[in-house]
């Protein structure tokens, strides 16, 4: 009798399972049907608001978006906003246009609540790049700004400063000038960037940080805030900087007053001349998240929004690409190892010089053809064509991860909730990191921090 009640109980549990996950895709299909404005095949315009095009991060987001929707035989538009006034007018005008979906790269969040309201009044969907803050979140702000694409950067952070740690330390090396991102840009890669730095110290108690200038994510403000570091002291031994134009610049700056310090230098984006540098052994390790990929399949997830094929739940809003490194061939493994990471589940190398030449180097053609078929990663553009659906877009993994995950999925956090907290406390304590000169100013500093923000390096 006992064993016929678990049975049962057993199979009922197993029904309500069932049922769970299909009401929950069906609520999916439901909204993605309520809240669509076209039609599988049309031709509608998907528009790009950049802050600026002076990164080639930047330059090729926008290059990847314009051929996704080429491929998809969508309109494209793109512009660069100065202003806060900007991010609006642009995005009116665009709509005025005929724009269905609007992608925004690293906007101001100040302007991202009105924004939301112009594209729920006009039935027009966005994305963003870097939207969300501590206290701005895709999804709170009505139906239509539901997804965000930022590569979880402490993730990025983490590994890369790692394997420069352990070079320094077996060179005998320990000044390390840090260069953050912006404090009013982009600043949840600040922030999570800044965790990263953190993170890595832990291991390595010799090393000493200084500068902590703001490089604006760019060349010149690379350059500018190493000349500010350079006019305070120039015996830096390696350099961390939180985006690949801006250790570019700072590099300049650095060989233009006899400082070398190129192959004790780690970054983050794997841009094209970043790539070069390293084969030069000009640069130690940048931490790619697949520039091309990462602009471009916004476009195939918006047009299935747009048509009626899917709409993200609310624990799939929050996107990051999945990770690589690139250095020169066996030199990071080898750190990898003597630094206890070669088996880290987040550290992955790939081939530089091959990415360079079949990716990277495609930035400067006019028209550029990155190696992807945008096609692949839609639901509904595979069944128009009869196509097979992709996530790594045709490119497969062999350049790179081209994949990416839901972040409030991982075990990490494990809820939208958790880390909503995370985030709200990284603002706190990780927009300015200029108190960390040492492993023990930061565990000093780590007393205060509370059981929500989580500093594991560890994202499954």
């Amino acid at each position: 009798m006992r064993k016929r009640l678990l049975s049962v109980l057993l199979i009922g549990l197993l029904l309500i399972t069932g049922m769970g996950s299909v009401f929950a895709q069906g609520t999916s299909q439901n909204l993605a049907q309520k809240y669509k404005n076209a039609e599988p095949g049309e031709k509608f315009l998907i528009g790009h608001i950049t802050f600026h095009l002076g990164q080639e991060y930047a330059v090729m987001v926008y290059q990847s978006i314009e051929q996704a929707c080429n491929q998809m035989g969508l309109k494209f538009k793109g512009a660069v906003a100065n202003t806060q006034a900007d991010w609006i007018e642009l995005t009116e005008s665009m709509i005025a246009a005929g724009a269905k979906a609007i992608i925004y790269n690293c906007p101001p969040a100040e302007v991202m609540p009105q924004i939301a309201e112009i594209a729920n009044k006009n039935n027009v969907f966005i994305a963003t790049y870097f939207g969300y803050t501590g206290d701005i979140w895709p999804g709170d702000y009505g139906p239509r700004w539901v997804i965000d694409n930022t590569p979880l950067s402490d993730e990025q952070t983490y590994i890369p400063v790692t394997l420069l740690m352990e070079k320094m330390k077996e060179a005998g090396k320990t000044k390390i000038y840090i260069q953050q991102g912006s404090k009013s840009t982009a600043t949840i890669s600040t922030v999570l960037i800044n965790l990263g730095v953190y993170e890595a110290l832990q291991n390595y108690p010799q090393m000493k940080l200084m500068g902590f200038q703001y490089g604006e994510y760019g060349y010149e403000g690379g350059r500018v805030g190493a000349e500010s570091a350079l006019a305070v002291r120039t015996d830096y031994e390696g350099m961390w900087s939180a985006a690949d134009s801006m250790a570019t610049g700072a590099l300049k700056a650095m060989r233009d007053r006899g400082v070398e310090i190129g192959a004790y230098t780690a970054s983050r984006d794997m841009e094209m001349t970043t790539a070069q540098d390293i084969l030069k052994g000009r640069f130690l390790v940048t931490s790619g998240f697949a520039i091309p990929y990462y602009g471009g399949r916004l476009v195939p997830m918006l047009y299935d929004m747009c048509v009626g094929a899917w709409y993200p739940g609310p624990d799939e809003m929050l996107q990051t690409g999945k990770l690589t490194v690139y250095g020169k061939p066996g030199e990071l493994e080898k750190l990898a190892a003597a630094a206890g990471i070669a088996n880290h589940p987040s550290f992955t190398t790939g081939p530089t010089e091959e990415n360079l030449k079949q990716i990277l180097m495609h930035i400067k053609d006019k028209s550029p053809n990155y190696p992807y078929d945008f096609r692949l990663m839609s639901i509904s553009k595979t069944k128009e064509l009869g196509l097979k659906y992709d996530r790594t877009a045709g490119a497969g993994t062999a350049l790179g991860a081209h994949d990416y995950y839901y972040v409030a999925k991982i075990k990490k956090f494990g809820s939208m909730d958790a880390l909503k907290k995370h985030v709200s406390a990284l603002y706190k304590y990780f927009l300015d990191i200029s108190w960390m000169t040492d492993q023990k100013a930061a565990q000093e500093m780590a007393r205060n921090f509370p059981p929500e923000l989580k500093v594991e390096p560890i994202w499954q």
